[in-house]
């Protein structure tokens, strides 16, 4: 089978596609035939070698933490799961960054409850594209910032991977959408269902306005656009990767109930069929920026590589 791997970190030049065994599902896994899976930040920070003292240096390792698919044949102890029924599927967390395939290839093995039924109002594509970040804004919205309808929900960085899911989930919920993107991608972020958009390379907190919720993406200025928090609004960041990101997290936690909270790690048994029948049942549309054959995946790390992506890049088998 084909398969995007590495043996060195660095940038996108480090990537192969190789040929590689069909993995076998072990006790409690699923073997996927892969139609469809994306690129998120977390394959670009693995690839570059950011996450190094969490995958070490064994090599090779394989790309990809998301999938579309279908059910190719299960491991002992599986229930539930019948050959040839479409699934979406997500790996999380060292383990799942550690193996020398990952779910950019043809087949991947994925423990069975991190697999769950596609949306079936989405193409393979646009599932694809909607896994990761339906997965954390949904999560971030219903667990996390307890968004209830009415609340002015600033989203920060609108139209990205994350961002760009996260501004109709909001919506669906019954946020009034604010959106903050840049000017050339405003149309979209409002096309989405945000009610409010401002240019993120001028706008302020003030010029925003209070905020009931603040969901960020960006992982800069956070302590500043706290205090666009309403008295008893919450806000949350998925982007902590800098020690000024983690200081105002820290520090929003000492000096007042308004606090920044982060998450990130594995979806909970059952958040991926939670976020499938959310999708169907609210219309929710993907962004997808550009798509790629497996063999160009290169290409689309570059493309990730040089920003202003807006939506997701997909990679199709």
């Amino acid at each position: 089978m084909k398969a995007a791997q590495f043996v060195r970190f660095g940038d996108p030049g480090v990537i192969d596609v190789v040929d590689a065994a069909v993995p076998t599902p072990g006790e409690g896994e699923v073997l996927i035939r892969v139609a469809a899976s994306s690129v998120n930040a977390v394959d670009a920070s693995h690839r570059s070698g950011e996450l190094g003292l969490i995958t070490r240096r064994r090599f090779p390792q394989g790309l990809g933490v998301d999938a579309v698919g279908r059910i190719e044949g299960v491991g002992a102890g599986v229930t539930g799961f019948v050959k040839g029924e479409r699934v979406w599927a997500m790996r999380a967390g060292a383990d799942g960054l550690r193996r020398s395939t990952g779910l950019a290839a043809e087949f991947a093995v994925v423990h069975s409850h991190r697999v769950a039924p596609a949306p079936e109002s989405l193409s393979d594509a646009e599932a694809a594209a909607l896994i990761v970040g339906g997965y954390t804004a949904l999560r971030a919205f219903r667990d996390v910032l307890s968004l209830r309808p009415g609340s002015r929900t600033l989203i920060r960085g609108a139209s990205g991977g994350v961002g760009s899911a996260a501004v109709p989930i909001a919506a669906a919920l019954g946020g009034q959408v604010i959106g903050v993107t840049s000017r050339r991608n405003g149309d979209l972020v409002r096309s989405l269902g945000a009610q409010e958009v401002f240019d993120y390379a001028t706008a302020t907190p003030s010029d925003v306005g209070s905020a009931d919720v603040i969901f960020d993406t960006v992982g800069t200025q956070l302590s500043a656009w706290r205090s666009a928090l309403s008295r008893n609004g919450r806000m949350a960041t998925v982007a902590v990767g800098s020690a000024g990101a983690l200081a105002a997290v820290g520090l929003s936690a000492i000096h007042g109930s308004r606090r920044i909270r982060m998450f990130a790690g594995e979806p909970p048994t059952g958040q991926l069929a939670a976020l499938s029948a959310f999708v169907d049942a609210n219309h929710i549309r993907p962004v997808v920026h550009e798509t790629f054959r497996i063999d160009d995946i290169g290409r689309a790390h570059d493309r990730f590589d040089r920003g202003g992506v807006a939506g997701k890049l997909v990679i199709v088998m």
